[in-house]
């Protein structure tokens, strides 16, 4: 008896222990769920507005990051709620970093593109950071002219933008990959949860992280163009291509198809921000 007491003591004791070191990574886990959460209520916004510029062409917001900050700092607290959404990608950036160094249970190649989502969430952070300080420009077609116009001038900066185009390209096919080979559903912790769940997951997955793939494409396709012309107005922004398509029908239907694969994405990043595990690189 005296042998079984000391052992539940042990036991517990550990399990207290447990319990006191894993508060900070709760914290810092709960945050980076936040930053999920926020990017799926950014491709909700982005969904809308494509709508929009399906529906009215280009009399609305523009169809990209400074359309959707527009709308949102319009409404009260919406300069609260950008903040909050560039500290929780930042977080959520950040500890995928982390994850990437820490997790020696998964292999190179995932811990390796694990730090490259985190280096583009803390670099995506500046976007809504910087227009809550005044810079009304960012996410921009103009901002995006000016960028690409100031790399071409670097040198070597032809083929620095069209490496950049081909890396865009590169992350959206594999992107694609990642869906049609269900590897994303090793980050994804669904055991515990109902069937209907999971079948959610593997449907918004295998049909949203495509469709957010296939936007984007047309960016990377548009910075090789303009290192080939070395004509930085050939690296159209989002809302300039996403326009090009509502004066036809066709474009219109393929607008709302658009919008349709966004609103799935967005759903998927929901899903993520509750059963991802957000503390592995995976």
């Amino acid at each position: 008896m005296v042998v079984n007491a000391t052992a539940t003591r042990r036991r517990t004791t550990k399990t207290t222990s447990r319990s006191r070191k894993s508060k900070p990574e709760r914290a810092v886990a709960g945050a980076a769920r936040f930053g999920l959460a926020a990017r799926g209520c950014f491709y909700l916004l982005l969904a809308g507005l494509v709508v929009n510029l399906a529906a009215e062409g280009n009399r609305g917001p523009q169809a990209d990051a400074k359309g959707a900050l527009e709308t949102v700092t319009r409404n009260p607290g919406g300069e609260a709620a950008v903040v909050a959404v560039a500290v929780g990608f930042l977080i959520f950036g950040g500890t995928r970093l982390w994850s990437a160094w820490d997790d020696r249970r998964s292999s190179p190649w995932r811990r390796t593109t694990t730090a490259l989502q985190g280096a583009f969430y803390v670099a995506l952070s500046w976007i809504p950071a910087s227009y809550v300080l005044g810079n009304h420009q960012t996410g921009s077609n103009k901002s995006q002219h000016r960028v690409a116009g100031d790399l071409l001038r670097l040198p070597a900066g032809r083929e620095l933008v069209a490496a950049l185009g081909v890396i865009v390209i590169g992350v959206c096919a594999n992107q694609v990959r990642t869906a049609l080979t269900h590897e994303y559903a090793d980050g994804m912790d669904t055991k515990r949860a109902p069937a209907w769940v999971g079948w959610l997951v593997r449907s918004a997955a295998v049909i949203g992280i495509p469709a957010r793939a296939l936007v984007f494409v047309p960016l990377g396709v548009s910075l090789i163009v303009a290192a080939v012309q070395s004509d930085p107005s050939h690296a159209k922004g989002l809302d300039q291509l996403l326009a090009k398509l509502s004066g036809e029908w066709w474009g219109v239907v393929l607008l709302v198809v658009a919008a349709c694969g966004l609103v799935v994405f967005a759903t998927y990043s929901f899903l993520e921000a509750r059963y991802r595990r957000v503390l592995r690189a995976q």
